[in-house]
């Protein structure tokens, strides 16, 4: 039989499909005599739907327990990250980590035009910059002058020239590909004369893509505008990826796999995390080079990182990870 549950977490009644079409208790949109409860014809005084209490408390009665108590406003939801599991293939977190930018709040700030796509031997969208991070800056300052060169305090670098890629869409018809325009380069930066169309999911190590670039708002100049949006797409990626490890100041050793074909991602998550008060992480992943950026979360396998310097974000493979500072 399908459970419909109204109650907030603490509470946890489950009320069945057919007391809930027969209306049997209704909660009014703010705190009136009655409490809004009809449960055997006779309503229930606000006092007994603990109205009167500091906190409101709904008793244990079963009048109550059908319903959110009057004094209590249904809990907004809290967005929830994608549950992906899988062994060291990244395909469903892939998809699931870039079907968070389906959000228009966070890809209108994005420009999907500037992304990058890195594999293991090959990447498309952008040239390596001699293997070596960039200095602090540099991406933003060859992509145009609206942005100002980043504080010197800024130390968030990687190891991509400018993104010039596109990531069109997820491939309608498949699961194992997206659609991008992108040129495709070898290690050293040259060209391969060839543009691609579709990246393998399963072959990718690391996807990065820039801010949009903005326009002067009263006294922020385009550079300071482009800031805040970073800002705000950071915070709202933020608040819908797994927070990463165990609590803070814990000894998290387990290294145990499923008996799956799978790479023991999770102790190489609990070390980035762990005791990891800055968030800030270094590391290599594949033909990535990324160096104090911030970790803001993962999504199945799939770290997601940020460049506050730059305006970059990345989302890499863990399976792909190689090295951390």
């Amino acid at each position: 039989m399908s459970q419909l549950y109204l109650n907030g977490p603490a509470k946890g009644y489950a009320m069945s499909a057919e007391e809930f079409a027969a209306g049997a208790c209704r909660r009014p949109a703010s705190p009136q005599p009655g409490c809004g409860c009809d449960c055997g014809g006779a309503p229930v005084p606000p006092e007994d739907c603990g109205c009167g209490a500091v906190p409101p408390v709904c008793p244990e009665t079963e009048c109550c327990r059908q319903m959110i108590c009057c004094c209590h406003p249904a809990p907004a939801p809290q967005p929830q990250p994608p549950q992906v599991e899988e062994g060291c293939c990244c395909k469903q977190s892939f998809r699931a980590a870039l079907g968070l930018l389906c959000d228009e709040r966070i890809s209108s700030l994005l420009d999907f035009e500037a992304a990058a796509f890195l594999a293991g031997t090959y990447t498309a969208g952008a040239a390596l910059q001699g293997g070596k991070p960039a200095a602090a800056g540099a991406a933003a300052d060859e992509g145009g002058g609206d942005r100002p060169n980043p504080p010197a305090a800024c130390g968030s670098s990687d190891n991509l020239g400018t993104m010039s890629g596109s990531f069109r869409r997820f491939s309608p018809c498949s699961c194992d590909l997206i659609d991008i325009d992108a040129e495709v380069y070898t290690p050293s930066g040259k060209g391969c004369a060839l543009t691609a169309g579709q990246v393998n999911l399963c072959q990718l190590d690391a996807v990065s893509i820039q801010i949009a670039a903005a326009a002067a708002e009263g006294d922020l100049t385009p550079g300071e505008v482009a800031d805040r949006n970073f800002r705000c797409v950071r915070t709202l990626l933020a608040q819908r990826l797994n927070p990463m490890g165990s609590p803070c100041g814990q000894t998290a050793c387990s290294c145990a796999c499923d008996g799956r074909d799978c790479c023991c991602a999770a102790g190489l998550l609990s070390t980035l995390a762990q005791n990891n008060l800055s968030r800030r992480v270094s590391l290599t992943a594949g033909l990535l080079v990324v160096r104090n950026v911030q970790l803001l979360g993962a999504v199945g396998n799939v770290l997601v990182l940020a460049n506050d310097c730059d305006n970059r974000l990345y989302f890499v493979c863990v399976n792909s990870v190689q090295f951390i500072g």
